[in-house]
């Protein structure tokens, strides 16, 4: 039996929220199939042999990065490529797909896809895609091994491909797109406030006064394509040389500043503050971008991150990938204790007022 893989435009996109993994799961419960479970290897083993039946598969393994999705690393023909399979079937793969064809084309470092199945209806009887290979390491694990010269080095072609990212031209690209400052907020705001109602948490009733009385104003907007989960757990390495930037499903035309202030946030958060400056710096060098309202946009973050992780742990333990559960769990307590002493500095609100 054939299967036809669907190539197809991308659909207008539903508005996803400001919470990454959180939001896309619980956006559109009605037209979605959950997946309790991680995706077996025998499941994805017979369906790359399906799809590709007369070429070699070999080494297939699971990876254990993809908060959401099921992902394994193959070789088709000695060739290695890239699996992924989320948890259901989603509108965002199909958008996420051809945005990283077009930023692919643009001369970005993304990973080439090769082909995706938003559907049910194809070889592997699961929504997938499939890109190539990026043969390196996370920033977070490379950072252990760099002296400060390859770190600098390194910061700087990172720094130097997040202004190109910035200077996208996003005419034809189908990505959700804030006019005004204003409405980028309020997204934000949505956003934490449903975290907060998932997590039944009370910070968010202290904290909104103050996103709303603090808040830049139309005239600092920097309205830019970004990222929006620019992490140094998306960014592979090799050396001190920048090899791909990895999961554009979150990407959107919304404020420049909130990339350079979720790195530096994550950065600082697992220990390394030095770092976060410097890159800031860095930043600041390549881009003449001034960041004048950095610490509101890295105070925001902070909020989110810090309702969000124990749902992301909870999701995955739901779902049954236990290993990536206990990853979070085990830094759960290290980042919820920095992201409150950062919103506290940044707010002048006491950690009573926020428990």
């Amino acid at each position: 039996m054939s299967y036809p893989i669907y190539l197809v435009a991308s659909p207008k996109p539903f508005l996803i929220e400001f919470g990454g993994l959180i939001n896309r799961m619980e956006s559109n419960p009605t037209s979605e199939k959950p997946i309790r479970f991680v995706i077996p290897l025998s499941f994805a083993q017979r369906g790359l042999e399906r799809l590709y039946p007369n070429l070699k598969i070999t080494e297939l393994v699971p990876i254990k990065t993809g908060f959401a999705n099921s992902i394994f690393a193959f070789k088709k023909d000695g060739v290695a490529f890239i699996l992924r399979m989320p948890p259901t079937i989603t509108l965002s793969l199909v958008r996420e797909a051809e945005l990283m064809k077009s930023l692919f084309h643009e001369g970005i470092p993304v990973p080439q896809v090769l082909e995706y199945d938003s559907t049910y209806q194809n070889p592997l009887e699961h929504p997938f895609m499939i890109m190539e290979k990026v043969e390196g390491i996370t920033l977070t694990d490379a950072l252990e091994n760099l002296d400060q010269r390859q770190t600098d080095n390194l910061l700087r072609e990172i720094t130097e491909a997040l202004n190109r990212i910035h200077r996208v031209d996003t005419a034809n690209l189908n990505v959700i797109e804030f006019i005004t400052l204003q409405s980028f907020i309020d997204s934000k705001l949505e956003a934490i406030k449903h975290l907060a109602t998932l997590s039944r948490s009370k910070i968010f009733n202290v904290l909104e006064s103050w996103i709303q009385e603090n808040h830049p104003g139309e005239t600092t907007y920097n309205k830019a394509f970004i990222h929006n989960d620019f992490h140094q757990y998306n960014i592979m390495v090799s050396g001190e040389s920048l090899l791909g930037i990895l999961d554009w499903a979150d990407a959107i035309v919304g404020e420049a500043q909130v990339d350079v202030a979720l790195f530096r946030l994550l950065i600082e958060a697992v220990g390394y503050p030095e770092l976060a400056k410097t890159f800031v710096t860095a930043y600041q060098q390549v881009s003449d971008l001034s960041l004048d309202e950095l610490n509101f946009y890295v105070t925001v973050l902070a909020i989110q991150k810090f309702l969000q992780i124990p749902l992301q742990a909870k999701r995955m333990e739901e779902t049954g990938q236990v290993e990536k559960a206990e990853l979070m769990i085990s830094l759960q307590s290290r980042l919820e204790k920095n992201f409150i002493k950062i919103i506290e500095e940044n707010t002048n609100l006491s950690l009573s007022d926020l428990q």
